[in-house]
This record gives C-alpha cells, sequence and structure tokens, in this order.
C-alpha cells in the first residue's frame, strides 16, 4: 500500500500527464521555434566579490574558480534544502553524520569538517557558524528566501577566519520587483510535507518581502523525523538609486530526530534501524539584520551591515555504553548562543592614467557570548559541566583590482584579525582561560583576458583557522588550551571561457597547504583518553572542472567533475596501535566526484531532466592511518518533470521528482567505532545509510496581477 505522501506524489504526477500536450501541440510548438531563430545565451553571470557587495563583478575577472546559483537555479532543480542546491558544484565535500535529511555536513576542497568545518557561511554579509564549534546549521537558513548563492573555493583572507575550504556566500530575497504572491504545496515519501507563503514587491520608494514555510517529515530512518517552521521579513527603502536600506528579521523554530549511524551488518540487513534511539535537536533561532549602502560623490560609497542573533538549542544524545554489558550513556547539552556586531566597508572606483581601479577598505567587530550547561549519565555516574565564553572579535581589510590595460587585471588585499575568548568554567574555576588569536593574511591575484569571453588567472591567499572553545577548554582531559591557530597557503590557477555564447567552460588547479591542524590524537593511552595537538603539515591539491551549455531552446546540460587528493605530509601516533604516516589519505575525503545534469524542453512549458551524481571510495573517520576498509563509492540517478505557464492574473508550476531512480543501496558516511551493544567491544565500521527510491511533487501559483 502507498503511504499518504506518495498518494499525494502520484496524485501530483497524473494531473501534471493530463496537461501534457498533444503531438500536434508539441509540432506547432517546433514549427514556431524555428520560426523565431533566435540565439540561445547562457546566462551572463555576476558575483559580489567583495566582503559587502556594492556592484556585481564579471566572474570572468574574478581569480578563483567561483560558482554562483541562482534561485531560479534551485526552483529548476527541485532541491529541498540548502545542502541539495550545493550538492551537484565542484568542491563539494558532503556527507550526513546524523542520519536525518536536513544535517547533511557540507565542506569544500578537502576540509571536511572532521573535526572542525573548515568552510564559512555567510548570509547578507553576516557570518553564520557557530561560535562554540564553528558549525554550521544549514536547517536554519529558509531555501525559499534566497536569491544567490556564490562558492568561493580556497582560503579566503578578504572574508576572514576559519574559511580554509573556501566561503558559501548567501544572499536573501529583496522587494525591488514587481509585487507577487506566491503559495506552494508539496508532498512526498515518507511523510514529507511542504507548506510555503510567500509575497513582496515595491510600495512606492520602500519595498517589502516576507516568507513563511513549514515543513514536516517522519523520516526514512526510525526516529529522523523533521519538524520547521520558518519566517523571514524584510523592509527596503531607497529613496534614490544611490541609497538602498534593508532591515531582515528571520524566525526559525526546528525539532530534528537523529538517527545516527549503524553497524554495517545491521546497516546492510535493516538499513532504516536506529542503533541507539533518542537523539533529537531542539532549536530556536532570532536573527536580526540591517544591511545599507549609500553612493557618495567623485566615484565613492560606503556599505554598512549590523546584526543580532539569539540561538537556543538543546542536545539530546544516546550513545553507546563505556562498558560492555553497561546501560547507555545518556547526555542533556544546552546551549545558548547570543552575538551581535557589524561591518563598515568604503569603496572607491576611479580611473587613474586612464585604469580602472576598484578599492574596498573596511572594519568588522562581533561579539560572541555563548554558554553551556551538560549532564551526561553514565557507566561512572553523572557527569556535569556549565561555562561561559565572551569572544570579541575585530577585523581590518583592504582589496584592490587595478586594470594595468584592457587585458590584465590585478587584485591584492590583506586583512587583519583579532580574536580574544575568554572562558569560565562556572563548576571549577581553575579551568578559567583566556587566549588571544591574531593573524595577517594577504591574497593576490593576476587575470588575463585572453579573448573578450576567455580569460586565466593564478591567485594566492592564506588561510587561518582559531581553535574552537571546545577544542581549548571545554572537554577536559581532551582539550588543550596552548592550541596553535590552523594555517593554510592556497594556490589556484584556472581558465573560464565562454566558448560560444551558449556555452561557458572554467577549470582550476589546486593546491592548499596546511600547519598545525588539529587532531585528536593518543600516543600511549586507550580507550577515550588523548587530547587535542597541532599536526604539522596537511596538503591538499586537486583538479575542478566544470561545463553549462544551451545550444537551443529545447536542450540544456551541465557536468561539473572533481578530483580531490587530501593527505598527511607528517608522522604521528593516532592512537597506541595506529601510526599515520607521510602520505595517508584524509577520511571522508572522496577523490572523484562527478555530476552530470540534463533537461530537454520539448515546449516552453515542459521540461524533462535528469542528474546523475558519482561519488567515489573514502577512508572512514577514525580510520588516520588508512587500514581499514572504505566507505564504497555510489552513484545516485534522481529525474524532474516539470509544468510551467503563463496563467491569467500569475504562473502556474507542477512538478513530480523521483530521486534515487535505480533504487540504489549506499552510505554516505562512515566511522571505526567500538561496538559495546552487540559486537563485544570491538571497533566496527558504522555507517549512514541514505533514502532508497523516493517520490515528491508539488503545485505552485504566483499572483503577479494586484489592483492599485
Amino acid at each position: 500500500m502507498l503511504g499518504l505522501a506518495n498518494r499525494h506524489a502520484l496524485l501530483l504526477f497524473l494531473i501534471a500527464l493530463s496537461l501534457v500536450p498533444t503531438r500536434s501541440a508539441l509540432a506547432e510548438e517546433a514549427a514556431s521555434a524555428r520560426q523565431e531563430e533566435a540565439e540561445v545565451f547562457v546566462d551572463e553571470v555576476v558575483i559580489t566579490e567583495q566582503r559587502l557587495p556594492t556592484a556585481g563583478e564579471d566572474i570572468r575577472a574574478v581569480p578563483s574558480k567561483v560558482t554562483v546559483i541562482t534561485a531560479e537555479d534551485i526552483r529548476r532543480s527541485g532541491a529541498k534544502t540548502v545542502q541539495e542546491a550545493l550538492m551537484q558544484s565542484t568542491g563539494i565535500i558532503m556527507y550526513n553524520a546524523v542520519g536525518n535529511n536536513f544535517e547533511q555536513t557540507i565542506d569544500l576542497r578537502g576540509f571536511n569538517a572532521q573535526p572542525v568545518p573548515g568552510t564559512t557561511v555567510f548570509v547578507d554579509g553576516v557570518r553564520l557558524n557557530q561560535p562554540d564549534f564553528n558549525q554550521i546549521n544549514f536547517d536554519l537558513i529558509p531555501l525559499e528566501s534566497i536569491e544567490r548563492i556564490e562558492i568561493l573555493p580556497g582560503s579566503s583572507a578578504i572574508y576572514g577566519k576559519n574559511a580554509l575550504g573556501g566561503v558559501i556566500n548567501i544572499i536573501t530575497k529583496s522587494g525591488t520587483e514587481q509585487r507577487q504572491a506566491t503559495a506552494d504545496v508539496a508532498f512526498g515519501s515518507y511523510g514529507r510535507q511542504l507548506y510555503n507563503a510567500n509575497t513582496g514587491g515595491p510600495l512606492g520608494k520602500f519595498n517589502y518581502y516576507a516568507n513563511f514555510s513549514r515543513e514536516l517529515e517522519d523520516g526514512y530512518r526510525d526516529q529522523s523525523s523533521a519538524r520547521i517552521s520558518r519566517f523571514v521579513g524584510k523592509a527596503g527603502f531607497r529613496p534614490s538609486k544611490a541609497t538602498d536600506l534593508a532591515v531582515t528579521y528571520t524566525y526559525v523554530k526546528d525539532r530534528l530526530e537523529q538517527a545516527g549511524s549503524l553497524p554495517l551488518s545491521l546497516a546492510e540487513q535493516t538499513p532504516r534501524a536506529n542503533f541507539t534511539p533518542g537523539d533529537f535537536a531542539d532549536r530556536e533561532d532570532n536573527f536580526v539584520r540591517f544591511n545599507g549602502s549609500q553612493g557618495l560623490p567623485l566615484g565613492f560609497s560606503v556599505t554598512a551591515n549590523a546584526f543580532y542573533r539569539r540561538l537556543q538549542q538543546e542536545l539530546f544524545t544516546v550513545g553507546q555504553p563505556f562498558l560492555v554489558g553497561g546501560t547507555n550513556t545518556v547526555s542533556r547539552n544546552l546551549t545558548d548562543v547570543e552575538s551581535w556586531g557589524g561591518v563598515l566597508q568604503f569603496g572607491h572606483e576611479a580611473a587613474p592614467f586612464g585604469m580602472d581601479n576598484k578599492l574596498v577598505l573596511g572594519g568588522e567587530f562581533t561579539r560572541n557570548d555563548f554558554g553551556g550547561s551538560l549532564l551526561s549519565v553514565s557507566d561512572f555516574g553523572p557527569f556535569r559541566s556549565r561555562s561561559t565564553t565572551d569572544e570579541e572579535i575585530v577585523a581590518a581589510y583592504v582589496q584592490d583590482t587595478l586594470n594595468i590595460t584592457s587585458h590584465l587585471l590585478l587584485t591584492g588585499g590583506l586583512r587583519y584579525d583579532r580574536d580574544e575568548l575568554d572562558f569560565v568554567d562556572a563548576i571549577d574555576p581553575t579551568k578559567n582561560a583566556r587566549k588571544v588569536f591574531d593573524r595577517v593574511t594577504p591574497r593576490a591575484g593576476i587575470t588575463y583576458l585572453l579573448a573578450p569571453r576567455t580569460s586565466a588567472y593564478f591567485s594566492y591567499s592564506q588561510g587561518f583557522r582559531v581553535p574552537t572553545n571546545d577544542e581549548l577548554f571545554a572537554s577536559p582531559p581532551t582539550s588543550n588550551p596552548n592550541l596553535q591557530a590552523v594555517r593554510t597557503n592556497s594556490f589556484e590557477l584556472g581558465i573560464k571561457s565562454n566558448i560560444q555564447p551558449w556555452i561557458d567552460v572554467a577549470a582550476a588547479l589546486f593546491l592548499i597547504d596546511g600547519s598545525d591542524e588539529i587532531f585528536f590524537v593518543c600516543d600511549v593511552c586507550t580507550g577515550t583518553d588523548g587530547e587535542n595537538r597541532n599536526i604539522d603539515k596537511t596538503r591538499r591539491r586537486g583538479v575542478e572542472a566544470s561545463l553549462k551549455a544551451r545550444p537551443n531552446q529545447f536542450v540544456d546540460a551541465a557536468v561539473n567533475y572533481t578530483f580531490t587528493e587530501a593527505q598527511f605530509k607528517t608522522n604521528f601516533n593516532a592512537s597506541a596501535t595506529e601510526v599515520v604516516t607521510n602520505g595517508n589519505t584524509l577520511p571522508l575525503v572522496p577523490k572523484n566526484r562527478l555530476s552530470v545534469i540534463g533537461a530537454v524542453h520539448p515546449t516552453k512549458e515542459w521540461t524533462v531532466s535528469l542528474s546523475g551524481l558519482y561519488v567515489s571510495t573514502q577512508f572512514l573517520q577514525n580510520d588516520l592511518a588508512n587500514r581499514g576498509p572504505r566507505l564504497q563509492g555510489y552513484f545516485v540517478l534522481n529525474g524532474q518533470v516539470t509544468y510551467d505557464r503563463s496563467v491569467p492574473g500569475g504562473r502556474l508550476r507542477a512538478f513530480f521528482m523521483i530521486n534515487n531512480m535505480l533504487d540504489n543501496k549506499y552510505f554516505t558516511q562512515g566511522i571505526f567505532a567500538s561496538n559495546n551493544i552487540t559486537g563485544g567491544g570491538l571497533r566496527e565500521a558504522f555507517v549512514v545509510p541514505a533514502p532508497t527510491i523516493t517520490f515528491y511533487g508539488g503545485l505552485s501559483y504566483r499572483f503577479e496581477s494586484f489592483p492599485r
């Protein structure tokens, strides 16, 4: 028997089939297209290649392989989360450690969030990573409110700390276009439901945008349900072309159950099982931000943002017993994060001696106050901790782009960061500590325009990551207050070309040398003892290539390929029996990722698309010495049919998706861990099963005619 959500999806698909045009209608459409003989172009791409954007920059002029994902790209892809919108892009490292559809981990260029994410995410110029462990809660970002996503790979000096793999820059929608209101509803397998409504538009010199969405899911795994409510409200004021002001409020309340990993033997037989049921995350996020820009005479401009954010989170975890045959460990962790700050940036555009020049300089201040309390009950009795941390970040930066000639561009940048953390342990004051990290990071690039639509570039930049609160203070004896900041040197050589108006290609070679990366190591001890330590050297290098083509109005396609080699470049003891040697591969970094996307448009209203993603084998988490079996590679094929047409007063859209069409059984993450419940304490592979074949379909109506 089909479930309720599957019946909804099947009904939507049958409705869509009833709207398929007849053969004669298809013939008339094709004849009309041939008569038009219009030239088809790949969309022109610009990016906001500054800490706070003032104007778009031609993507071919930027010395980096940048990827831009627009709201239209997200809509066409059928992505249901931010991670799904990103997953086909080059450079992405993605896996699911918690076992639900909303908390997949995203990182860039061989930085795999082990132990800490190496990618920084910004929303409207505000850093979204959590200050306690640098994690990114993508479930708190309303997908429906995103205007564009820019993926800026490689160590990013101009954006500041913790961006070792790169930056994901998210810009949200505003109401500066025509007035509209849109309602969406969608249903899918495993109780997936989406209800969404938004409206926006101009009101004289003012503009507005508002969005409310509600998502529900029972989940593929046992106890992996999701309940998410999101609201976004934005008010803008634009009295002139030179002035643009906006204030945005985002509220998110969610509860996500986390099914976690399974022993491999159990996962192969019963992939929907839950080995230690009961885990969940409960979050409430209030996020206010102000953005403004003002054009000034003589090519000057000023932009600014300010923000306040309050995030309250409860994590409840049921873990394995510490002792074989013991009782499960139960932990409840409450976290309260309060952040505020802002950025002030000045810009100047001029043409001294006939050479175009763009200069930006700015300053940033952020204050994070966060505290947490943990109660854990295990075979050894209860353990309690309670602490607070005050963090102050002060930064200044400058970047300049100079057109030496009409073909040659030079880019240079410099940033200074100072990060101070004051840690207070409410139970044991002897653990109180204060740490200060500061660093200057440069950036340099050269771009040569080989032809009007082709450019080659080389860039160099430095990055650094501050040790997190937990790595430094919060988890003795594993914490280590003597940790140094992680440092990287990033090199990139690439080419971009709009070979024909209908085809874009880009390719890049990258090399990132790391120093003092932080890993948990244990020289002579056993069990959970050990401490976080700096490891001398690591290296990531690879190739990224992409192609986007639209030869005519009936077909478009995209191909993205990434080769990544991530290695330790030093020897050290990971445990009493595990020795890591120069050349060992970092776990959870696949060497090969290939995505192919193709779409056919038989008429203006209909689109049929397929997308395939191949991910190669990976070493499991905790297998630093590469001694165990690998997580097997996998291939996923998704399909979608879309009907989209103008109707009186607005626009109607219907879609139907089949994900994992081949019903492949695969695992997206794996870890070596002791099995104290059924394995007698032996270490074995634990994996996180991915959903089998799933269905998803929905309807959307956009109102575009309003009485004046």
